[in-house]
């Protein structure tokens, strides 16, 4: 089945290779053929603005997506750990849900929009818990 696969895989990459040369719409321009260099003027910004919310909220995830991570081992051992490693987990679990909380009550979560300043749940994150 191997060698099925080693052969059955450069006939699909040249295909699709094939397809792509006869199938795309070429648009050849002298600037495009020619070398990179310093200082050349692009044709648009290559680099578009974003927010570094977005950044934020990225880095506040990671630590959420590996409690499924974490979790894994228990679930595939459920049986075996007992007690014991069920309190281990709701430990665990509780301290997450603490720092969500922590997050939330210090407004790290909190990201404002400038096309939507006049909304009426701007205030989503003033109530006390």
């Amino acid at each position: 089945m191997f060698t099925f696969y080693m052969y059955l895989a450069p006939i699909v990459a040249g295909v699709l290779i094939g397809l792509n040369w006869l199938l795309a719409k070429s648009n050849p321009n002298i600037d495009k053929a020619g070398p990179f260099e310093c200082g050349f003027t692009s044709y648009q910004q290559s680099r578009a603005a974003f927010s570094v919310a977005f950044i934020l909220v990225a880095i506040l995830f990671l630590p959420f997506d590996l409690e499924i991570s974490s979790i894994l081992p228990y679930v595939t051992s459920a049986y075996n750990n007992g007690l014991y490693g069920l309190i281990i987990l709701i430990i665990f679990l509780m301290m997450l849900v603490i720092a969500f909380i922590l997050e939330i009550q210090l407004r790290v979560l909190k990201i404002e929009r400038s096309y939507d300043k006049d909304r009426s749940d701007s205030n989503y994150y003033d109530h006390e818990i």
